[in-house]
């Protein structure tokens, strides 16, 4: 018995990659597939295609190339069930007789998986509009056709699922303006329509997927290319390269997650936005919301009080949060990784602090001197416990917003530009504000005997300390 027996499943931009993952994939599970590409392969049409890759990156991307035929063909030599459709859907008609094709083929229609995408780079200075169309298009548009036609298919039998393929982009990277802008379409599309179709049965949710694919190893060569040309090869992070590239796997492993979103435990879930490695890791992502508001009551704003209030309320919260690395990932946390004036360093051991925080040692704790200097970054809400120095603290704050707390006393709020200055023997805590980023240079100077540990500082206290600090004077 597969997971999908019985279930009929419409996979655009199957005919190779990630959405060819999903198909072999949904089809060993049982589903009935319909497999989709614009049209059949031309392989001598791929080699002036990709001719601006090197010789060795063009030939693996040719080699990873394949259409709905190829990929129905495979499925019907392991033993399942497959009908391919070429056609692009971001013509409205054409999306039509894809869905009517598998109605016609199998009587029905239980999953949508809307994977056909248009890839591509460029700023919004020389993103030309052929590029721009060709970039959106088939995310927004062929979306929105392809559940058009099938969400009343769907009504009638009392349920259904639709997957959208977005990306990490929906949240906006630079280089990829029009790529972004689709992507942040979808999510809002697949966020509408699940409050529409829920009463339905239908659950509508959106996946970022991160695995290998033909249009991966030419945009991310090409994206790499371009900010070498730009920066200079030697200041890529070589590491976080390696990273992306590790998490680009075969994408028939991120498959299953997407398969059990359509199965009955799943029933609930709708409206989401999930990503995906090839690699094992599942993410969520949370709800855009509100985070600080103020209000004028009676009558309208002047720029006067504009001026006079904005930065010490809604700009002063905008400010606090560092630049967001499109780059990073989030570690779970309530906002982006920020971009420090200096590098963050390696991750501090998680018996050290509660939570995430990194640490960039510039001269190191045992120097002879006596005196040691680092960078220390904190994720959103991440503090260090109770502990006292033996030598002079100086700690001076470069990004995001802090809390500093002596014994006794109350605790302070920390912004870009404060110093605090922490005499030998008393006892102290700091760390991020709950929902910022931190960041500052921490220096000990003369510190004979290391540093004692106190009490813990606990998720209470820390909170209760915040609430109650003061801006610093």
């Amino acid at each position: 018995m597969g997971y999908l027996d019985g279930k009929v499943a419409v996979i655009t931009g199957s005919g190779q990659g990630i959405g060819r993952g999903i198909a072999l994939f949904m089809a060993s599970e049982g589903a009935k597939v319909v497999t989709n590409n614009r049209k059949p392969l031309d392989r001598a049409a791929l080699r002036s295609q990709y001719a601006d890759l090197p010789e060795e990156e063009r030939e693996r991307v040719i080699s990873m190339r394949g259409d709905a035929q190829s990929v129905a063909d495979e499925i019907r030599a392991a033993g399942g069930e497959a009908t391919p459709f070429f056609g692009d859907v971001s013509d409205y008609e054409t999306a039509g007789r894809l869905i009517q094709t598998a109605l016609d083929a199998y009587g029905r229609i239980d999953i949508l998986v809307n994977n056909a995408a248009g890839l591509g780079q460029g700023t919004i200075l020389n993103t030309d509009e052929k590029s721009w169309d060709y970039q959106t298009h088939a995310k927004m548009k062929g979306a929105y056709n392809t559940m058009h036609h099938t969400a009343p298919h769907m009504v009638e039998q009392d349920g259904g699922t639709i997957l959208n393929s977005a990306s990490n982009a929906w949240v906006g990277i630079a280089n990829l303006c029009a790529y972004s802008a689709g992507n942040a379409g979808l999510v809002g599309l697949t966020k509408a329509a699940a409050q529409e179709l829920a009463r339905d049965g239908v659950t509508v949710n959106a996946y970022c997927p991160r695995a290998t694919s033909p249009g991966h190893v030419a945009e991310f060569t090409r994206t790499v290319r371009t900010l070498s040309a730009a920066i200079g090869e030697g200041h890529l992070d070589k590491d976080k390269l390696a990273a992306v590239e590790a998490e680009h796997d075969d994408p028939i492993y991120l498959a299953p997650f997407l398969a059990y979103l359509c199965g009955d435990d799943c029933r609930d879930i709708t409206g989401q936005v999930f990503g995906l490695s090839a690699s094992g890791k599942i993410e969520w992502y949370s709800a855009p919301q509100i985070v600080s508001e103020v209000h004028r009551e009676p009558g309208h704003w002047t720029m006067a009080e504009l001026e006079q209030q904005m930065p010490t309320t809604i700009l002063r919260a905008v400010r606090s949060q560092a630049t967001a690395d499109t780059w990073d990932k989030r570690d779970g946390a309530a906002a982006a990784v920020p971009h420090t004036l200096f590098d963050r360093g390696d991750r501090v051991p998680d018996d050290l602090f509660h939570g995430t925080a990194y640490i960039n040692m510039i001269q190191g704790l045992k120097d002879p001197s006596g005196s040691s200097v680092g960078v220390v970054t904190f994720a959103p809400g991440v503090h260090n416990d109770w502990h006292t120095h033996h030598g002079r603290q100086v700690l001076m704050v470069t990004d995001g917003q802090g809390v500093y707390q002596e014994r006794g006393k109350q605790a302070r709020l920390l912004n870009p530009g404060d110093v605090v200055v922490v005499e030998p023997g008393v006892e102290h805590w700091h760390g991020a504000a709950p929902t910022s980023w931190f960041s500052h240079v921490g220096m000990i100077l003369g510190e004979a005997v290391p540093t004692t540990a106190g009490p813990e500082l606990t998720r209470e206290d820390y909170l209760a300390a915040c609430e109650g600090a003061s801006p610093t004077k």
